[in-house]
């Protein structure tokens, strides 16, 4: 990290989470010093009840104790809330004071045992009992996030299957838009990167996009977009890219499915592309949303082959083309 990053890092975390809260989750309730209070109001009942009629002497000793006791456990509950409250952002993950930015949580990560060495969002002397959901972030490191309600963070989150978020309508990019879809580029590849596919870096031209037959995206700043061209007469979907924090949220198949009717009423008879034949949000992805593989590419798609193969990514894994008929 930069000193500038390390500078940056630091004053994010000394002025707390900033803009309105999507959700939040305290790690104590001030109700528990009610109970405090409550019994020991009962044992001053019990006290004068079975007494030998010198409750109210006893009165300021009981007094003296439940401000001594509740006081205390105030204090801890007070503590606890200001070092571990969660707060999720439109932007950051909290736990107390330290943040994770939701751009770099790829994903919840694959169930199983969870190392004791694993670090704790918000508690740096380690795990102790600490108990939630483990997070995969972009660069390949898991954290577990305390939390009671793993599946209420999830879904805060965006990246699990009951996530709420709504999908924005898909536009025509703007140039504003266009320059920052090679960043957004980068950050989507990282997740092929965290499941073990070693792409390699090819960052995104913006002349290229500058001189796409389209370019739609979703969000403002965009989360998301699809980048068509035209191949030997039929319509051609160069890329569909998604951030990490968007994923699962149905951002993809609504760029995928508005890619498709902007080529049907360009009068394009189908749509093509080249993907992964066995990366499971690549060629299965595509194939369950009508694709198919095409055995006898046209020239122009071979180039395109020929082309991916020269830059190394066929080193990765099998690349295919596919087409979906337009109706």
């Amino acid at each position: 990290m930069t000193d500038d990053a390390a500078a940056g890092a630091r004053d994010a975390a000394e002025a707390g989470p900033r803009g309105a809260r999507e959700y939040v989750e305290s790690p104590r309730s001030y109700r528990e010093v009610l109970v405090v209070l409550a019994v020991l109001a009962l044992g001053f009942g019990c006290d004068a009840a079975l007494g030998s009629g010198g409750a109210v002497a006893h009165l300021p000793g009981w007094l003296v104790a439940a401000v001594l006791v509740a006081g205390a456990d105030a204090l801890i509950v007070a503590s606890a809330r200001a070092t571990r409250t969660l707060v999720v952002t439109a932007d950051e993950l909290w736990v107390g004071e330290e943040f994770v930015p939701r751009d770099e949580i790829a994903g919840q990560a694959p169930a199983g045992d969870v190392p004791a060495e694993l670090p704790v969002l918000g508690w740096p002397h380690g795990r102790a009992a600490a108990k939630g959901a483990v997070l995969r972030l972009a660069d390949g490191r898991d954290v577990l996030v305390p939390t009671r309600r793993p599946d209420a963070l999830l879904a805060a989150l965006g990246v699990g299957a009951t996530a709420p978020r709504s999908v924005p309508d898909v536009r025509v990019a703007t140039e504003a838009d266009l320059a920052t879809l090679p960043e957004l580029d980068a950050r989507a590849g990282v997740v092929f990167r965290v499941a073990g596919y070693a792409l390699p870096e090819l960052p995104l031209s913006p002349d290229a996009l500058a001189d796409a037959a389209a370019v739609f995206v979703v969000g403002d700043p965009p989360d998301g977009f699809a980048w068509l061209d035209e191949v030997d007469g039929l319509a051609h979907l160069q890329e569909i890219a998604v951030a990490p924090r968007a994923m699962r949220t149905g951002l993809g198949s609504r760029l995928l499915e508005h890619a498709c009717a902007w080529a049907g009423a360009a009068g394009h008879p189908a749509l093509t592309l080249t993907t992964y034949a066995d990366v499971p949000w690549n060629g299965p992805w595509y194939a369950a949303r009508g694709f198919v593989e095409v055995d006898d590419p046209t020239p122009g798609l071979r180039a395109i082959r020929d082309h991916e193969r020269d830059v190394g990514l066929d080193d990765v894994g099998r690349r295919i083309v596919m087409r979906r008929t337009l109706s």
